[in-house]
C-alpha cells in the first residue's frame, strides 16, 4: 500500500472520515481508497491555503486541473471526485462542492445489452420455486426487477423495513445512495408476507439445528441476525447466494450477466414512463446527473437503431 505523508491535521480529519465510512459498512477497500484520494485534495487544500469547508465549485475545478498537470487518468480523477463528494457528505455541509463534476472520456458504466420490460418480467415469471432456498431467491429477484435496489442495499434490509400492509418498503441510504419509500408489486407482498411468517423462521430453526460439518464459531446467534436476507449456513453475507441466483437466471436467459445490469435495466426502463426526478428518487441516486446518463443511453439506442434500420445513404 503506498505511504501518503499527510500534516498531522490532515491525518487526523482523515482518520475520522474512514471511520465514518467504516460505520457505514463499505468494503475495507473502499475504505481505504476513499480515505486516500481524499488525502489528495485536503493536501492540495491546505497548500492553496484553502478552507475545506468553505471550498466552491471553483476550487474543486482548480483541484481537477491541478490533477491533471500531475498526469493523473481521467478514470482516477472521477474517482478522487467520488471520494470528495463522500467526505462532504461525511462533512454535512449545505452544498457539495464536487456535485455533479464528472470528466468525460471514461469508459461507459451502463451496458448495452441490457434486459427489456418483458425480459424482466418472464425472468420473474419463470424462475421456480421448489424450497425455502429458492423461495427466499424469488423474493430477491422481485427487489431487484420491480424496485431495482442494489446488493449492498440488498444486506442492509431488516424485516421492520417490510411495511406489508400499506404496501411498501423502505429502503436505507448510503454513501453511494439516498434512503427512500417504493411501493411494493401485489405479487411481491404475498411472497414476502410468506417469506417473514413462514421462510425466514425457518431457516433460523434450521440454524439451531446441529449439522456434521458446521461450525459453530461461523455462524451468528439467531437472535443477533438482523438482516432480512441470511444465507442458508447463517452467514450475513449473501454474496454467494446472489452468485447461485444469477447463475439460476442465466438459465432461463442467456442475457443475464449480473445484478447490477438487471438494476440498470429497470433504471432504463423507468425512464420511458417516469419523469426523471421521480426515477431519481426511486433508483436512489443523490444526484441528477447520475440518473441523466440512463437516459443518455435511451437517446443512443434509439439512434443505433435508426441508423441500423434506416441508414444515411
Amino acid at each position: 500500500m503506498k505511504k501518503y505523508n499527510h500534516s498531522e491535521h490532515i491525518s487526523r480529519e482523515l482518520e475520522k472520515f474512514k471511520s465514518y465510512l467504516t460505520k457505514k459498512k463499505l468494503a475495507e477497500n473502499t475504505v481505504r481508497q476513499n480515505r486516500n484520494y481524499t488525502g489528495l485534495f485536503l493536501e492540495w487544500a491546505e497548500k492553496e491555503n484553502i478552507k475545506v469547508k468553505e471550498a466552491n465549485y471553483t476550487d474543486v475545478l482548480n483541484f481537477i486541473d491541478h490533477c491533471r498537470k500531475r498526469k493523473i487518468k481521467t478514470r482516477m480523477v472521477n474517482r478522487i471526485l467520488l471520494a470528495i463528494r463522500y467526505y462532504y457528505q461525511y462533512l454535512r455541509t449545505d452544498k457539495n462542492p464536487a456535485a455533479g463534476i464528472n470528466l468525460k472520456g471514461t469508459t461507459r458504466t451502463v451496458p448495452h445489452d441490457l434486459l427489456s420490460k418483458e425480459e424482466l418480467e418472464e425472468l420473474y415469471e419463470k424462475y421456480t420455486v421448489v424450497d425455502e432456498r429458492s423461495q427466499r431467491n424469488k423474493v430477491i429477484l422481485g427487489l431487484f426487477i420491480h424496485q431495482a435496489i442494489t446488493t449492498d442495499e440488498l444486506k442492509k434490509l431488516e424485516p421492520n423495513h417490510i411495511k406489508t400492509r400499506e404496501g411498501k418498503i423502505y429502503v436505507p441510504g448510503s454513501p453511494r445512495s439516498n434512503s427512500r419509500i417504493l411501493k411494493l408489486e401485489a405479487e411481491q407482498i404475498l411472497e414476502l408476507h410468506d417469506y417473514l411468517k413462514t421462510i425466514r423462521p425457518k431457516i433460523l430453526n434450521e440454524l439451531k439445528a446441529e449439522r456434521p460439518g458446521r461450525k459453530p464459531d461461523h455462524v451468528k446467534e439467531t437472535k443477533d441476525l438482523h438482516q432480512l436476507f441470511i444465507s442458508m449456513n447463517g452467514s450475513e453475507n449473501i454474496k454467494n447466494s446472489l452468485v447461485f441466483l444469477v447463475s439460476a437466471l442465466r438459465k432461463l436467459n442467456p442475457k443475464v450477466k449480473s445484478a447490477k445490469q438487471i438494476r440498470y435495466s429497470v433504471i432504463t426502463e423507468w425512464l420511458k414512463e417516469k419523469d426523471i426526478r421521480t426515477v431519481q428518487y426511486m433508483a436512489g441516486h443523490r444526484y441528477v446527473s447520475s440518473t441523466e446518463r440512463y437516459r443518455n443511453y435511451n437517446l443512443q439506442d434509439l439512434e443505433e437503431a435508426l441508423e441500423q434500420h434506416h441508414p444515411m445513404k
